[in-house]
């Protein structure tokens, strides 16, 4: 039973305001087993009366990288072997960030009944998203581990890299939905301007197509943060280290991205149950 109360302190507020944002957003980590049964829940409802549930999405991405691998690997010339377990764990991955993005502008909108009426810190509903989007990444991986096993790619002990990569992506994805989801509160284009410019960077990232191909462009690929974020996990599933420069880079962003989540929860968070 959560037996955790929630008392906010306006002098507290005033004296030290990204202490107080701190303390505030790490109540809602204590009060875990909440937002672990609300993002359950969420999965259990989305997927309600259906037989195959979640995995619905697993063989619909399965059957997409199946396609979009044979097809892409022709023209970019790649062998199977190689190009499809590159575009399986790029858009197994993907997937999740996109989720995370966009599901994360809806945090605070979607909950709107229980932010007005449970006292509980706005990160509770940043955690449950991000929850969800690794109960969902969890059921694609089982695509990641047919295609492997099919292809005969063995990762080795390099696999075991993916880890803090995705440990990486879970603090991102936390930094989206508290950053976007209270812009979206506040700003209800945030939700459709987002949506679109996610979708376009589907295509600007290598994530159908390898940052060799752009030749002497390349760069355009390493400026990119995703693709960085993305390598973290997928060089070690598919058998090598991610490089330095992606971890510098995906370290930085993460930063920013954080820094960005503290200052406007710190100075935002009292507003939303107003916005909503």
């Amino acid at each position: 039973m959560i037996s955790h109360s929630i008392v906010y302190d306006a002098d507290e507020r005033n004296r030290a305001i990204y202490s107080s944002g701190i303390k505030d957003f790490l109540r809602g980590v204590r009060l875990a087993e909440l937002w672990l049964a609300m993002g359950w829940h969420d999965i259990r409802q989305r997927y309600s009366r259906s037989v195959m549930g979640p995995f619905w999405v697993s063989i619909s991405l399965g059957v997409f990288v199946i396609g979009l691998g044979l097809t892409y690997g022709a023209l970019f010339r790649a062998p199977v072997r190689d190009y499809v377990p590159y575009v399986t764990v790029g858009m197994v991955v993907w997937t999740m960030i996109a989720a995370m993005v966009n599901e994360g502008c809806m945090t605070f909108i979607s909950a709107a009944s229980i932010v007005k009426q449970m006292p509980a810190p706005a990160s509770v509903h940043a955690l449950r998203v991000v929850w969800r989007s690794l109960i969902i990444f969890a059921h694609n991986a089982a695509v990641i581990v047919l295609m492997l096993l099919v292809l005969r790619v063995n990762p080795g002990w390099a696999a075991l890299l993916a880890i803090p990569g995705l440990a990486v992506l879970l603090l991102n994805g936390v930094g989206f939905c508290v950053t976007l989801g209270i812009l979206a509160t506040r700003f209800r284009d945030v939700t459709p301007l987002v949506g679109n410019l996610i979708q376009m960077l589907l295509f600007v990232t290598p994530v159908l197509w390898r940052a060799s191909d752009l030749g002497d462009r390349g760069a355009i690929a390493l400026a990119n943060p995703f693709f960085h974020l993305i390598e973290l996990v997928r060089s070690p599933l598919l058998g090598a280290a991610p490089t330095l420069f992606s971890w510098q880079i995906a370290l930085i962003f993460t930063a920013l991205n954080l820094c960005a989540a503290l200052f406007l929860y710190a100075h935002f968070r009292w507003r939303i149950p107003y916005w909503i």
